[in-house]
């Protein structure tokens, strides 16, 4: 059987999951079914940018959704 997330995309995903819940507990449930870009809304803006660069290198978010947390001078 072949691995659909690589081990290194599980692991940033585990990171983002376990971010938003240290700052956000009642979400400890929730955080395992939301989706990268819900995972991003719900982390503090300060490191939202590094995390979305961080999904957009692993393919785990487009370009476009990358745009709403990466500010462009």
């Amino acid at each position: 059987m072949e691995r659909t997330i690589q081990p290194e995309e599980m692991s940033l995903r585990r990171n983002l999951e376990d971010y938003v819940v240290s700052h956000n507990k009642i979400l400890q449930k929730a955080v395992k079914s939301m989706s990268p870009i819900i995972l991003l809304r719900n982390a503090h803006p300060m490191y939202r940018p590094d995390f979305a660069r961080e999904l957009k290198k692993a393919e785990l978010l487009s370009e476009e959704a990358t745009k709403e947390f990466i500010k462009t001078r």
